[in-house]
């Protein structure tokens, strides 16, 4: 096909991510805890696809949580 990709880099860098959180999973002490590191990791990713720093959106998160609330898609990272 005329202008597909060579490689898939970026696929295999995005599986590396899950692959990663899922052993880390395995350390957390409770499901929970692994549900929470589950959702900030794709955060993560998402801001990390969007061109986002991803510390600077957690920020934003924390310092505006009750505006957050009452309208979530307006601080969504992308």
């Amino acid at each position: 096909i005329e202008g597909a990709q060579l490689d898939n880099n970026k696929m295999e860098n995005q599986l590396k991510l899950i692959i990663r959180d899922r052993k880390n999973a395995m350390f957390k002490k409770t499901q929970a805890g692994a549900d929470i590191g589950d959702v900030l990791t794709s955060l993560i990713a998402t801001c990390a696809d969007a061109g986002v720093n991803a510390l600077e959106y957690l920020t934003v998160l924390q310092r505006y949580s009750d505006k957050l609330r009452l309208n979530p898609e307006l601080y969504l990272p992308w």
